[in-house]
């Protein structure tokens, strides 16, 4: 089972659970700066989908940034 980041599927959980292990090894590597530009940018394709347009609600934004850029 993924972190829940407020979306509302478990798909949807899981494909932002994504992001955020991407963002966290970018963080690692580059920093957090491009790191969270990474992750929202990688939201906002995500929520081009009509199955997850709640990807850059505030709930998924804030809890995305805690987890690349607040660890």
């Amino acid at each position: 089972m993924s972190k829940q980041f407020g979306m509302f599927t478990e798909e949807g959980n899981y494909m932002v659970n994504r992001i955020a292990e991407a963002g966290v090894k970018l963080a690692a590597a580059d920093g957090t700066d491009s790191a969270w530009a990474f992750a929202y940018r990688e939201l906002e394709k995500l929520a081009c989908s009509e199955q997850f347009e709640e990807a850059t609600d505030t709930e998924v934004r804030e809890q995305l940034w805690t987890e690349v850029v607040g660890n």
